[in-house]
């Protein structure tokens, strides 16, 4: 049994909880594993346009070499090198769902003039087939990294309305004003441009 004054305690933290709800703003990295990590940021940053900010090596063991990739000020890619990693080896797949517990990444680009500069440069080196998808409220290009990783990059569709899917259902829909706020905040220019240096 709580006491009468903790219960207390618990209602009025949860009620300014719920006024000042902590909301994460995006993702704030995803830890990736590469045998090759001087391949993986020559795609990552020459192919995606993602920069990297660190490289570093550990000096206990598994005396791994990581890097982090920035995406954006509050998310990265952090990689790990792992001499010799073959998942396919070890047993995970290359179709979706069957790769692991990261299945692929989404890169979100401010416009579709910005997706298809991206989606030349993914074909230029042979990373996709260059075709430009609507997927919901994306456009969309799949690629695949030199490590057979899956992912897209995405610009945003404004048009999309999701009652107007000939394929999908709207079940539930409980923040109407979301697909609003992401047109907004990928039509936002970053303040400035980044080095990939």
């Amino acid at each position: 049994m709580i006491a009468p004054a903790r219960e207390a305690g618990l209602a009025a933290a949860s009620a300014a909880a719920d006024e000042a709800a902590a909301v994460p703003l995006g993702i704030s990295h995803v830890a990736l594993v590469t045998p090759d990590l001087d391949r993986f940021r020559a795609f990552y940053e020459d192919v995606i346009g993602l920069s990297t900010a660190v490289v570093l090596r550990m000096t206990e063991p598994p005396r791994l070499r990581h890097a982090v990739l920035s995406v954006s000020d509050a998310s990265v890619l952090h990689v790990f090198e792992k001499p010799g990693f073959d998942p396919v080896a070890e047993g995970v797949g290359t179709d979706m769902f069957t790769r692991g517990r990261i299945d692929h990444l989404g890169f979100m680009v401010g416009s579709l003039a910005e997706l298809e500069a991206v989606r030349d440069r993914l074909v230029a080196v042979g990373a996709s087939e260059g075709v430009i998808g609507l997927l919901g409220p994306v456009h969309s290009v799949h690629f695949r990294d030199p490590d057979g990783l899956e992912g897209e990059v995405n610009a945003v569709n404004a048009a999309w309305d999701p009652r107007q899917e000939d394929h999908e259902v709207v079940e539930d829909e409980p923040d109407p004003h979301m697909f609003t706020r992401l047109v907004a905040a990928a039509t936002r220019r970053r303040p400035a441009e980044r080095s990939h240096a």
